[in-house]
């Protein structure tokens, strides 16, 4: 199912590029001049439509040509990419093949010397296939940015991937963005490689119940047990004590929390059992600390409090990757960094 063929001057003619009307006419006229052929092999080309109005080009008679067909989500993300490549200056076609016949590419886009190859794979594929295949495109100089439609597949500086949810019908989403979006920061050189600066990350708060622990008090207070980080398919989890030491990430953590009379104060106390001060929460009443020991027995019972989205700062992912707890992941960021973690690797 390609959306290029080739006209009798040898032009190239995409399908998503004809309106409906012109469609039903070139359809006509190419059944009367039999005028066009697939550059993949040269057969005649037969003018159809899928059941969702998606016009493609197909073989009339394949012979001996090895290429398959694809899906309608297929043909719909090859025409979203090349969309999103000429919308930001660069020039882009489907179905192009090396010339000596290595590697073709769903799309691939060119801007001066750049050479980028998107590749839309939905049905399942080895790790060892798709490293070859990005191999074949690193030797010939081109860039390869991979649409996988599986869950696990080799991510890396070298290997630019994305995991695409959704259909047709309902719209494609990757990295919880519309795919259209990651396509765009992609060829306007903001998806990015590590976590950098300009990137957005959820937050997720979760609190508990606690009873103070002083028999003249015993108040309810509701408590802060910590903060999950999530950023692509990385999770890092800060509890108060954490946070103690990072004092950007700890207020713009903080200052993100609903307002909650029965919520004691969050503030740097003295433990006695730990022999240290630390951020703590603190009685609603009476203001002693109920601290880490009893945090952390109340976690199996927390509940999310908050859920909210923060910009990622280079001192904010200098405190992230230093707990060690987070794979680098490809990331979009805003259009105008102020700056940036050294040194993210971009698309192109």
């Amino acid at each position: 199912m390609p959306l290029r063929c080739l006209d009798d001057t040898g032009a190239d003619v995409h399908a998503f590029a004809v309106p409906p009307d012109a469609w039903t006419a070139l359809a006509a006229d190419n059944r009367a001049r039999r005028h066009l052929g697939m550059p993949c092999c040269g057969a005649r080309v037969s003018l159809k439509r899928s059941a969702l109005g998606l016009q493609f080009f197909a073989h009339v008679g394949r012979g001996g040509c090895t290429t398959g067909d694809e899906s309608p989500e297929h043909l719909a993300l090859k025409q979203i990419a090349v969309d999103a490549a000429r919308a930001h200056g660069w020039h882009a076609e489907t179905e192009v093949a090396a010339d000596d016949g290595t590697w073709r590419a769903d799309v691939l886009a060119t801007r001066g010397r750049a050479r980028v190859a998107v590749e839309v794979q939905w049905s399942p594929q080895d790790d060892a296939e798709t490293l070859r295949r990005q191999a074949q495109y690193a030797a010939a100089g081109v860039r390869g940015l991979w649409l996988f439609r599986q869950r696990r597949f080799p991510v890396s500086a070298d290997l630019p991937a994305v995991r695409v949810a959704g259909s047709v019908a309902k719209g494609f989403t990757a990295l919880d963005l519309p795919i259209v979006e990651v396509l765009a920061a992609a060829f306007d050189r903001r998806l990015k490689f590590g976590i950098p600066a300009g990137s957005t990350a959820r937050v997720r708060a979760f609190g508990a119940v606690l009873e103070c622990w002083d028999r003249d008090c015993e108040a309810l207070t509701r408590v802060v047990t910590g903060f999950d980080i999530v950023l692509g398919d990385n999770c890092c989890s800060f509890s108060l004590e954490d946070l103690t030491s990072e004092p950007e990430l700890r207020e713009v953590l903080l200052s993100a929390l609903p307002e909650d009379p029965q919520r004691g104060r969050l503030k740097r106390r003295f433990s006695s059992a730990s022999e240290a001060s630390y951020l703590s929460n603190g009685c609603v009443r009476c203001d002693r600390i109920l601290g880490a020991f009893f945090v952390n027995a109340a976690r199996a019972d927390s509940s999310q409090i908050r859920g909210f989205d923060i910009s990622i700062t280079p001192g904010i992912a200098a405190t992230i990757v230093s707990r060690g707890e987070f794979d680098p992941v490809w990331t979009v960021v805003a259009a105008h960094p102020a700056s940036r973690v050294a040194p993210p690797r971009a698309l192109v």
